[in-house]
Parts: structure tokens; sequence; C-alpha cells
């Protein structure tokens, strides 16, 4: 025999499967929030992997590789005056830096393609040092998120 459920049950019963839904929600988005700085945001990044930890590891590997050669394209286009190539590399690495939700990356990268768009070098020197810093802490990040205890 089919039970039927009074409207005020079914309520409860949602209000209760929205609370269990929005716990196991918030445990999944806070278990990054530890790295969560204005420089990088791992929720969203969490969020464009799908949550799929072997992706973000297979990306963090990949930027390990790609982000030093991207830096010395920067450097290479510097210390030959070439605005044009400033501009390209630059663009490359802000691409990525955005890929992983790096915004101050994304943002001096942002000024070295800029600067190469309008076809100044100078003064790249300090901006190319800047992003290295910058790189240098979002791969830590990256590693903690994709190779911390609490990554699973």
């Amino acid at each position: 025999m089919k039970r039927i459920i009074p409207e005020c049950e079914k309520q409860n019963i949602f209000e209760m499967n929205q609370e269990i839904i929005g716990g196991i929600l918030q445990s999944k988005s806070s278990r990054f929030n530890h790295l969560k700085t204005e420089r990088f945001d791992p929720e969203s990044l969490w969020n464009r992997v799908d949550g799929d930890m072997g992706l973000l590891r297979e990306l963090v590997e990949v930027f390990a590789e790609e982000g030093p050669r991207m830096l010395a394209r920067i450097d290479d286009a510097i210390r030959h005056g070439s605005a044009r190539e400033l501009e390209k590399a630059s663009h490359k690495m802000k691409g990525s830096a955005l890929q992983f939700s790096a915004s101050a990356a994304a943002s001096v990268a942002f000024e070295l393609e800029e600067k190469g768009k309008c076809g100044l070098v100078t003064g790249a020197e300090q901006l190319s040092y800047q992003l290295k810093q910058e790189v240098e802490l979002l791969q830590k990040s990256l590693n903690a998120m994709a190779y911390s205890d609490t990554a699973q």
C-alpha cells in the first residue's frame, strides 16, 4: 500500500534535504578555504576542473613545466627589446594565470602585455620580477591544493 505524504511533511522533508545538500556543498567548498587569498581563488579553480583531482594534478604538472618556459620567453623578449614578443609571451602567461584563478599573476602579466602592445619594453624588468614572484606563490598554492593531505 502506497503511503500518501501530507503537504506539511513534504515541506519538512524538502527542508531537511536542502540542509543535508547544503552541508555537503559547504564541506566540499571549504576544503580549500585556507588557500584563498586576494591573489588566488582555489574554489573557482576547483569548479573549473569540475572537482576532478586527477585533472587538477595534470594541469598543475603541466604548469610546473610550462610556467618557467613562459617566464623565460618574457625575459628573452625584454633582453632583446622585442615589444611584440613581450606582448605574445605575456598574453600566454596571463591566460594560464586566469585559468588557475590567479588574479594577481594575471594582472602583472596583463601589464606586461600592454607594455608590449604599446611598443614598450623599458621598465618591464621590474614587472617581470614581480610576475616571477606571483608565479612562485601560485605554484606553491597549486601544489598545496593538489597534493596536500586535504586533497583527496
